[in-house]
């Protein structure tokens, strides 16, 4: 599982759930209003028990205002809440994995014109293990000496 798979899972449920509008990844265009983004404010990996690790990551939402909607963020808000308790994260092309999401907080920034929605996704997993050869599959050489 990668940032990206988690930036992927976030825009695609995103606009599941409000197809009309856009989600930036990258650079925010000019115009963005009515638009999201989705971004990593940082993320974090601990070393564990033999090859186990912990990441934790930060993840913020921006919702561009189109105009002063500010009567619509307690709607965006519990929206928001609603669909980002869990999250489905490709974690191999054919396995996908539900990472529950913790700490979420919303707010509206009336300077900027913005709702921001950030939450943590914390996760476990395992790192492969080196490969290490079987003995009925060695390398066999002969030397004449």
């Amino acid at each position: 599982m990668t940032l990206n798979n988690f930036i992927e899972a976030i825009a695609g449920k995103l606009a599941g759930v409000w197809p009309d509008r856009k989600v930036y990844v990258d650079e925010i265009p000019k115009g963005a209003d009515g638009q999201f983004f989705v971004g990593i404010i940082e993320s974090g990996q601990e070393a564990h028990l033999d090859r186990r690790r912990k990441r934790s990551i930060q993840i913020e939402v921006l919702y561009f205002l189109k105009s002063k909607e500010n009567m619509e963020f307690n709607a965006w808000a519990e929206e928001m809440y609603d669909q980002f308790e869990t999250l489905t994260v490709k974690e191999t092309d054919q396995k996908t994995r539900t990472i529950r999401l913790t700490n979420q907080r919303a707010r509206p920034d009336k300077n900027a014109r913005v709702y921001q929605f950030t939450f943590d996704a914390d996760f476990f997993f395992v790192l492969t293990p080196a490969e290490i050869p079987f003995m009925e599959n060695l390398g066999q050489t002969e030397e004449i000496k």
